[in-house]
Parts: C-alpha cells; structure tokens; sequence
C-alpha cells in the first residue's frame, strides 16, 4: 500500500474507553486494487480493523469511510460507517446521484456498514455467488441461535467447504432436506457470527438452505444491477422473510 498517497491511509487518534490511553490508528481510506494489489489480501486479513489498545488491551472493531475497487471483479464498495437498510435510503441516493452519467452496466456497486460486510461482499464474488442470497440465508441462522439464548450482534459469511459425508451431520450446521434426511456431501456455506459480547459463532447451513433462499429471491423479482449503488444487508433479509411470511 502506497503510504505516500494521503488519499489511501490517513492517520487518526483513539482513546481506549476502558483506560483512556491515546492511541494511533492507521486508517485505509483507499483499497483500490488498481493502484493498491494488495488491498484484497490486507482486506481479508482483517487486521487493521480490529483495534486493540496498546496498554490495558481492550479489543474493540472500527469503521471509517473507505472504497474498494476491483476492476477485474468489476465490484466496487463504498463503506459508510453505520448505515444500514432500515434509514440509509438517502444516503444511497445521493451516492447514485454523484454517479449520473458515470454508470457501468456490467459493475456492481455496493454499500456497506462495516469492513466484516465489505470482507463478506468479497468473498461472495470471488465465489461467483449472489450477495443476496447470502443475507437472506442470515435470519435463518441467527434465528436458530436466538432460539437457545444467545444474543447477536450480526453475521458474515465465510467461505463454502464440501465435507466428508462419513462425518456428517456437522457440529453447528442447518440442515434442511426436501426427503427424510438431509443428503450429506454437498456444499456448506460457513458463517461467522459475531454476538454481542464478541464471541463468535462458526456456523452453516446446507445446499438445500442455500437453494431455498435463491428460490426466495427468485420470487421477489428485484431489479438487476445497473451499475448502481444498492445496499443489501441484515435488516434488509429479514425485512424480506417477514413480507414473504405475511404474503
């Protein structure tokens, strides 16, 4: 990263609420992977979001506003802290209205609240699946979890593995199936989610669950990408599932 470009990495200061101590933050405002190759890999890592005070080591997440853009991906993310689906209308609004007569058909454009979010968005291209769909499997999950207590904060998806089915059913996983049973050695899509005592819970569900939430999207018909900006995230999904319900 080009620590001489003042557009890609400013410096901040940040006080422990813990201590009090005053630290420096190094902050990536720039992950563009045309000037930067390394941002994907530093993104991913996922280090210099996570702070950690130098002195009485309290761990805490940050946010600032930060682009990504990946031009062989043809995806472009623009995080601004906090937003989310529920009030962040406007905000989205104004973002397309910059981009008038700017617009690429084939990019995709997204808002996020969070880097956990802009993590999960690039995994999911990566992996040539639809970001939708992956927050609509969310609810399914975290509802699970809520169901035996546990109080969360938000999820992000992680990867897809194909497990041994001699080891199946796995630890953690929702299984869903449209026989008896579930038909094991088929692809699982992995979470992390985060609760809000900052645990995490490593979690998943099944291809049939994954399908499911595809045939959901399927139903509701959303306008493709144009190439402008679209925030999908938790409170949207469940906002989705809750409509679908009511019919």
């Amino acid at each position: 990263m080009d620590e001489k470009n003042p557009g890609l990495i400013r410096y901040s200061q940040s006080q422990c609420m813990q201590c009090k101590t005053v630290s420096q933050v190094k902050e990536y405002h720039g992950l563009d992977l045309t000037r930067s190759p390394e941002g994907k890999e530093l993104l991913l890592k996922g280090e210099f979001f996570q702070w950690r005070c130098p002195k009485c080591g309290l761990e805490a997440d940050t946010a600032w506003p930060c682009w990504y853009f990946d031009p062989e991906a043809k995806l472009g993310i623009s995080l601004a802290p906090g937003i989310d689906s529920s009030s962040g209308e406007g905000v989205v609004q104004a973002m397309n209205q910059s981009l008038e007569g700017l617009e690429l058909s084939d990019m995709t454009r997204r808002v996020v609240g969070n880097f956990y979010a802009m993590q999960e968005l690039v995994r999911a291209q990566d992996l040539g699946l639809d970001h939708r769909v992956i927050q609509l499997i969310k609810p399914l999950i975290i509802g699970q979890l809520q169901s035996h207590g546990e109080v969360v904060w938000n999820g992000f998806f992680q990867g897809v593995s194909i497990p041994d089915p001699a080891e199946e059913p796995l630890h953690a996983v929702l299984y869903a199936s449209q026989n008896d049973k579930p038909e094991y050695g088929r692809p699982i899509y992995w979470y992390d989610i985060h609760l809000t005592n900052r645990n995490i819970v490593h979690t998943g569900v099944n291809e049939m669950i994954f399908q499911m939430c595809q045939g959901m999207l399927d139903q509701m018909q959303l306008p493709p990408d144009d190439g402008s900006f679209r925030l999908y995230d938790l409170n949207w999904a469940i906002s989705c599932h809750n409509r679908m319900q009511n019919g």
